[in-house]
C-alpha cells in the first residue's frame, strides 16, 4: 500500500538513492494554495495527480486518506498561508506521497517574458501534459530568463507553435477573442486555465498559435495555481531582434480576475 509521509517544517526524510523516485526523478507533484483554511482548487489538483498516477502506473492513496493527511499537516504546522504540496515518488518497493510546504515565492519585479527559442518543447514526449519531478528543463529555461531580467521564458513548442512559460499557462486577447494554446502543444494544463475555461461567462478559444498570432495581440497574461492571474507587459527576444508590448491595463483582465476570484477557494483543511 503506498505511504503517506508528513514533513513538517524543519524536519527531513531519507531516500533510497536506488529508488527510482530519486534515481530518475520517477514522480508526480502538485504546488496548492493555501489561505485562511482553505486549499484551493483541490479537485482539479487531485484529478491531475490521479491521471498521472495512473497513466504511469503509480499507486496512490484514497482521496480521503489524503484529505484527512494534509489536515492533520496544517494543524501540526500551524500553517496559516502558504503552499501545501503533494509529491507522489515511485518507491523501492511502493510509491510514498510526501505532503509539505513552502513559503509562496514572491512576484518577481519584471512583468516581461523572454522568447526561449533555444528550448522548444517536445510535444508528443510521454510527460508532456504531466508534473512530473523531471522539472530541471523548466528550472534551466526559467533561470536563464531570469538571468536577463526577465519574469519567465516563453516557450514554443517543436513545430512553432505557441506553448506556455516555464511556469504558466498563457492566455492572450486579439481582436476581441480571448485565446489560450490548446493543449496538443505540449502544455502543462494548469488548474487556474482550467478553472478559466470552464467559466460560463468567458469564450476562451483553444487553438494553434504563432509569434505572428502575438504580433496582433492587445494584452497577454500568465496564470498558475500559487499566483493566479499575472499581466504581461512586453515579450521580447523575438527572431531578429525586438519585442512586443502589450496593454498591462486592458479592460478584459479585469472581468478575468473577478470571475477568476468568484470561482470559489476548494476545501476547508482547518
Amino acid at each position: 500500500m503506498p505511504e503517506i509521509i508528513l514533513v513538517l517544517p524543519g524536519q527531513s526524510v531519507t531516500l533510497s538513492p536506488t529508488a527510482s523516485g530519486f534515481a530518475h526523478g520517477f514522480g508526480f507533484f502538485e504546488t496548492m494554495r493555501y489561505a485562511e483554511g482553505q486549499l484551493h482548487a483541490w479537485s482539479d489538483h487531485w484529478a491531475r495527480l490521479q491521471h498521472s498516477a495512473g497513466t504511469f502506473g503509480l499507486s496512490l492513496p484514497a482521496e480521503a486518506e489524503v484529505i484527512e493527511a494534509m489536515q492533520s499537516f496544517v494543524k501540526q504546522a500551524d500553517l496559516l498561508e502558504g503552499t501545501i504540496k503533494l509529491s507522489l515518488l515511485k518507491g523501492a518497493e511502493d510509491s510514498q506521497l510526501f505532503v509539505y510546504t513552502r513559503p509562496l515565492f514572491p512576484l518577481p519585479e519584471s512583468r516581461r517574458l523572454w522568447l526561449d527559442l533555444e528550448a522548444p518543447i517536445f510535444e508528443r514526449s510521454p510527460l508532456a501534459g504531466h508534473k512530473t519531478h523531471n522539472y530541471l528543463e523548466s528550472m534551466h529555461c526559467l533561470g536563464r530568463a531570469r538571468s536577463r531580467g526577465y519574469a519567465d521564458a516563453l516557450r514554443l513548442d517543436s513545430q512553432g507553435r505557441v506553448a506556455e512559460t516555464s511556469t504558466a499557462n498563457c492566455f492572450f486577447v486579439v481582436a476581441e477573442r480571448l485565446c489560450t494554446p490548446a493543449a496538443d502543444t505540449g502544455i502543462l494544463p494548469g488548474v487556474t486555465r482550467a478553472r478559466l475555461l470552464r467559466s460560463p461567462e468567458l469564450a476562451i478559444e483553444t487553438g494553434h498559435y504563432t509569434l505572428d498570432d502575438l504580433q496582433a495581440a492587445e494584452a497577454f497574461f500568465t496564470t498558475n495555481a500559487t499566483h493566479g492571474i499575472q499581466m504581461i507587459e512586453r515579450l521580447d527576444g523575438l527572431p531578429g531582434g525586438g519585442g512586443i508590448d502589450f496593454n498591462g491595463a486592458h479592460p478584459a483582465l479585469e472581468k478575468i480576475r473577478s470571475i477568476f476570484q468568484a470561482a470559489g477557494t476548494g476545501i476547508c483543511l482547518w
